[in-house]
């Protein structure tokens, strides 16, 4: 992992991949004993994290908490797509984490398929505006943003129904070296650059895709998988 953009995620609510039970579709519950663990992945799907308040999904465990948070309303095509190209390096790079522990891991849009012992991990991106009188929430790399926060979910998928196992973040707190996830420079987005094309991030104001911010958000999601790792193995998943 490139040392400049190292982060590590900061457990929120139940970790990751520890073990819990559900009776309904998506719902935080109990831990199990610890004995009781997790079966092996038919396969994991990683979707594309939100980028905007029209991509998290309906059943997402964030759901709730984020229902007042709102797209950029300097928003444009140009941005949106960057925004995207992001996500989708993200997403590429987990499953590639995942595929090297030899899970069979890929990127999915959609409903999980019909199947047993199916993982998937969600996420959105947040900027938050903590100088607006209602700490704005922005879904998304918001431009004018105090601070970038990346929110993953884990859910076990079987037999049709969806179980929450865990939520995490990458923010600024959780790491000195965050990738995307920064607090951010207030005003940086002014200071000479397009801001109709432009998205904000931890590693600068951008306009298009380029090292830095692929290295960035090739960091954010090994560190994803760093975290996961060590439960993964806590099952024995791993010989």
């Amino acid at each position: 992992m490139g040392a400049m953009f190292r982060a590590t995620l900061a457990i929120c609510g139940l970790m990751l991949l520890s073990a819990c039970g559900s009776s309904t579709d998506t719902e935080v519950v109990k831990e199990r004993d610890s004995d009781d663990r997790l079966p092996y992945p038919s396969r994991i799907l990683v979707y594309d994290f939100a980028t905007s308040p029209a991509e998290v999904s309906a059943d997402s465990a964030a759901a709730g908490r984020l229902s007042g948070a709102v797209d950029d309303p300097q928003s444009t095509p140009q941005r949106q797509q960057l925004e995207h190209e992001i996500a989708e390096v993200v997403a590429n790079r987990v499953v590639a984490e995942l595929q090297e522990l030899d899970l069979l891991a890929m990127r999915w849009r959609g409903p999980p398929p019909v199947g047993n012992n199916i993982y998937t991990l969600e996420g959105q991106f947040l900027t938050i505006d903590e100088g607006n009188a209602m700490q704005r929430m922005i879904i998304g790399f918001g431009v004018g943003g105090t601070e970038l926060r990346v929110l993953v979910q884990a859910y076990h998928v079987n037999a049709g129904r969806k179980q929450l196992l865990g939520e995490a973040e990458v923010s600024s707190e959780s790491s000195s070296r965050p990738g995307l996830a920064a607090t951010l420079p207030v005003g940086a987005a002014m200071s000479g650059i397009a801001t109709a094309a432009a998205v904000q991030t931890g590693v600068g104001v951008v306009t298009e895709m380029n090292t830095d911010v692929r290295e960035g958000a090739e960091d954010t999601a090994e560190a994803i998988v760093d975290l996961l790792e060590p439960r993964m193995d806590d099952q024995g998943w791993f010989d």
